[in-house]
């Protein structure tokens, strides 16, 4: 239970940044159906414990957002 508030918590927080019209060769990870969701892209900073997302970490969050109703791409 406490992974799955921390990881909503996560998602939320970074919900709040999107990607920069200059991040073009970045991967974007876009949900529908996600509550407060805009857009995490590689290369962003985790403001909880400051580490890099990477494409590994988009396909594993999309995952997560599909198991609770979300329809995610990655583009």
């Amino acid at each position: 239970m406490k992974k799955i508030i921390t990881t909503i918590v996560f998602i939320f927080a970074l919900s709040l940044i999107s990607c920069s019209k200059d991040d073009d060769d970045n991967v974007c990870l876009n949900c529908q159906g996600v509550e407060s969701f805009d857009q995490l892209c590689e290369g962003m900073t985790d403001p909880d414990d400051g580490t890099v997302l990477t494409k590994t970490d988009l396909e594993a969050l999309q995952l997560v957002f599909e198991l609770f109703g979300g329809t995610c791409t990655l583009n």
